[in-house]
C-alpha cells in the first residue's frame, strides 16, 4: 500500500475482549487513503467507522494488523505515537464542546505551543488557521463561548489545522448546523485540502456532501469495508448501499427514475451540478431537431 499516505492493514480491533460483552468493531479490515486526497467514509451506525478513524492516529490500537503513515507502522514505537497525532490530526463530533481558552486566539495556539513552536510561528499558525475557516481578527480576541454555533465549530476545527497535520480526519464536521454552517465548514476543509496537500478523511452521513466533496469514497458494514472507490463507482452500486442501510444520492436517484421513463440521461451522475449540465444538454439538443 506503498502509494497510500496512511493505510489499515488486516487490522481487527475488539471492544470488552475475553468477555460476554465483547464486540468486534474491526474485522480484518485493509485500506488505503490516497495522498493528497478528500475520502469520505459512510455507513449505518454501528459499522466501525469511528473505530476506523481513531485507529489513525492512535487512538486505539489494533489488536491485530498495522497502522502505516508514509509507509511507516505507527506503533513500531509506542513511545513516539504524540509525534504521530500532530501530523495526523483529529477532529471529533461536535469539537466545539472541546474550547476552553479565554480567547479564540488562545485556544487555537494552544496545540501549536504544544508542538513546541515559537511565539512567531505560533502567530503565524493561528493567522493561517484562522484564515482558512473564515475567523474574522475581531472573532479572534472573542470568547469562544460568544461566538455563534457555526463560529466555534470553525475556531475548533482551525485549532487542529494550526498544528499543520498532514492528514486531517474529521467525524461529522458539518452535524447540527443549518446549510449555510455545513457549506462555511466543508468549503474551508476544501481549502485547506488545496493550499496544504494534505490528505482529508471525512466520516459523514450525508450522501450529499460526500457526493460533492469526495474524491473517493469508503463504505463500511458490520465491521467491514464493502466498497471502496471513486465517487461513480459506490454511489452507482445501489443496491449494495441499501443493503448497508444506506441511500444513494437524491439526484442520483431522479436521473435514474428519469432513465427508468425512457429520458436518454446518464444514470450514473450524483451531483446537482452534473445533473444540471446533463439536462441543459439535452434540453439543447431537442430544441436544435425542433
Amino acid at each position: 500500500m506503498s502509494e497510500y499516505k496512511i493505510a489499515l492493514t488486516g487490522v481487527t480491533y475488539r471492544y470488552s475482549p475475553d468477555t460476554p460483552y465483547e464486540t468486534r468493531a474491526l474485522d480484518n479490515v485493509s485500506v488505503g487513503f490516497e495522498s493528497g486526497k478528500i475520502t469520505g467514509v459512510i455507513g449505518h451506525t454501528g459499522s466501525g467507522k469511528s473505530t476506523l478513524i481513531q485507529m489513525l492516529n492512535g487512538l486505539l490500537k489494533p489488536d491485530s494488523g498495522e497502522v502505516t503513515l508514509d509507509g511507516a507502522d505507527i506503533w513500531a514505537n509506542p513511545k513516539k505515537i504524540s509525534s504521530v497525532r500532530f501530523k495526523v490530526g483529529m477532529v471529533m463530533q461536535y469539537p466545539e464542546y472541546q474550547l476552553f481558552e479565554e480567547t479564540v486566539r488562545k485556544d487555537i495556539a494552544f496545540g501549536p505551543q504544544n508542538m513546541g513552536m515559537n511565539e512567531d510561528e505560533v502567530k503565524k499558525a493561528v493567522e493561517d488557521a484562522a484564515a482558512v475557516v473564515g475567523l474574522t481578527e475581531e472573532q479572534l480576541e472573542k470568547s469562544p463561548f460568544d461566538l455563534s454555533g457555526g463560529q466555534k465549530r470553525r475556531a475548533a476545527i482551525a485549532g487542529i489545522m494550526a498544528m499543520k497535520p498532514e492528514v486531517l480526519v474529521l467525524d461529522e464536521p458539518a452535524a447540527g448546523l443549518d446549510p449555510e454552517g455545513r457549506e462555511s465548514i466543508l468549503n474551508a476543509v476544501e481549502k485547506y485540502r488545496n493550499e496544504t496537500g494534505a490528505t482529508v478523511i471525512i466520516v459523514s452521513h450525508s450522501m450529499e456532501d460526500m457526493a460533492r466533496r469526495c474524491d473517493n469514497i469508503v463504505v463500511m458494514s458490520h465491521s467491514k469495508i464493502i466498497l471502496n472507490g471513486k465517487c461513480d463507482e459506490v454511489f452507482t452500486n445501489s443496491e449494495k448501499l441499501t443493503d448497508a442501510g444506506l441511500d444513494i444520492p437524491q439526484i442520483t436517484r431522479l436521473m435514474m427514475l428519469l432513465r427508468s421513463k425512457g429520458v436518454d440521461v446518464d444514470s450514473k451522475i450524483y451531483t446537482v451540478d452534473r445533473a444540471e449540465q446533463a439536462l441543459l444538454k439535452l434540453f439543447a439538443e431537442r430544441e436544435a431537431t425542433r
